[in-house]
């Protein structure tokens, strides 16, 4: 008996075992594949195309499998592990896979076929209902035009807040060393963060965590919207389990924080760390206590005043700060945003077929439900709506 994990091409969740026998067949893999997935897998176990996941005789690696659906890994790499297939149905398995396989790797990568006759009348029904394509904003990239886009979308509004008048204690800045570049520095600009608020990140059980490496852990697709935000920023707070695992950063467990790092904050940058905080409050899971959506703008200079107002804000119950006048209201934003598709009489449609899409794309295309979406579109013509 042979137990090899499989994954689904495309689709979300983690990859699942399979027990058979080595005498078996691929063909007799296939139907155990499909037994696994009943609501995933809605055509015949024969149309399944399997394929020997690996890449110069290399197993693939769970933690790679998380890399590919994170976007981290590209297609042409991805395809790599997709050059065998399994296409005799005959094969013996003991002749395909070695009886002995390592831990933490997967063995199968499983392509579903699309039910091609219906999905291809929902993808024409969705490019002519969906008048609007998805815009996306790259953090990195975002000038005053994108900006001010930004700010209507989400209806936020940019509020200036005094200072306090006070001392602060004495914390030196931090320099930079003109030889070495941005990129080559922020590793010790983290560990002169943690530095100054070590004391509070270990009682909150947090840590400054750099992610400049990571591709898109700031990517949200906006709920009843036309809107992606995409891209990275340098440094997080958030949950001090990440330092066991690196991929757990990708979930943003508890984040608190995020630090764009800039040798010269000039007024682009402010662009792009806005758009990196919208990304990060619809990801976050922090709770609302208000239903605004104002933030607050400060200009803080003073590394001290800096260091005590992050203090403040990570205290789980504490919303009034000594370093501004007026208190900090936190909410949640996905939750006080207005929906998008309100003032179109064919939201519902588009909400309709774009719910269609979200679920085509972690569990497969499902032919009954294309049938209902195309229904529901047809019934909303005056000139078709008596015939459907």
């Amino acid at each position: 008996m042979v137990k090899l994990f499989c994954a689904i091409v495309g689709a979300a969740g983690s990859a699942f075992p399979v027990d058979i026998d080595g005498g078996q067949s691929v063909g007799d893999l296939k139907d155990a594949i499909k037994a696994k997935n009943p609501a995933t897998i809605t055509g015949d176990a024969k149309d399944l195309q399997l394929f020997l996941a690996k890449k110069d005789g290399a197993w693939l690696k769970s933690k790679d499998l998380l890399r590919m659906r994170k976007g981290e890994i590209s297609d042409e790499v991805e395809s790599l592990y997709m050059k065998e297939e399994l296409d005799d149905p005959t094969d013996k398995i003991c002749a395909k896979f070695p009886s002995t396989i390592p831990d933490g790797t997967i063995h199968v990568l499983v392509v579903v076929p699309v039910g091609a006759v219906v999905v291809q009348e929902v993808h024409e029904i969705h490019a002519q209902t969906v008048l609007t394509k998805r815009k996306t904003y790259v953090h990195s990239k975002v000038g005053s035009t994108e900006y001010k886009e930004l700010l209507d979308a989400f209806n936020i509004k940019v509020q200036p807040v005094r200072k306090a008048a006070a001392k602060w204690g004495e914390v030196k800045g931090f320099t930079w060393d003109m030889k070495l570049s941005e990129e080559k520095q922020k590793d010790e600009y983290r560990e002169y963060v943690d530095s100054n608020i070590g004391e509070l990140l270990q009682e909150e059980k947090l840590c400054v965590f750099g992610v400049e490496n990571t591709t898109d852990i700031l990517r949200v697709v906006v709920n009843d919207s036309n809107i992606e935000l995409r891209g990275r920023t340098d440094l997080l707070i958030l949950s001090d389990i990440v330092m066991e695992s690196a991929d757990y950063a990708l979930d943003l467990p508890e984040v608190k924080m995020l630090i764009e790092v800039k040798k010269k904050v000039e007024r682009q940058s402010v662009f792009q760390a806005m758009s990196e905080l919208i990304a990060l409050a619809l990801l976050a899971d922090d709770p609302v206590e208000n239903n605004t959506t104002c933030v607050n703008k400060v200009n803080i200079t003073n590394p001290g005043e800096a260091f005590e107002l992050i203090r403040q804000l990570l205290k789980p119950t504490d919303i009034m700060t000594p370093v501004l006048q007026d208190p900090v209201k936190r909410q949640k934003l996905s939750r006080v945003l207005p929906s998008i598709s309100e003032a179109s009489e064919s939201g519902g449609i588009r909400e309709s077929i774009e719910r269609y899409y979200d679920i085509a794309s972690c569990l497969g295309p499902d032919l009954d439900m294309a049938r209902a979406v195309a229904r529901q579109v047809t019934r909303s013509i005056p000139t078709l709506s008596y015939f459907s």
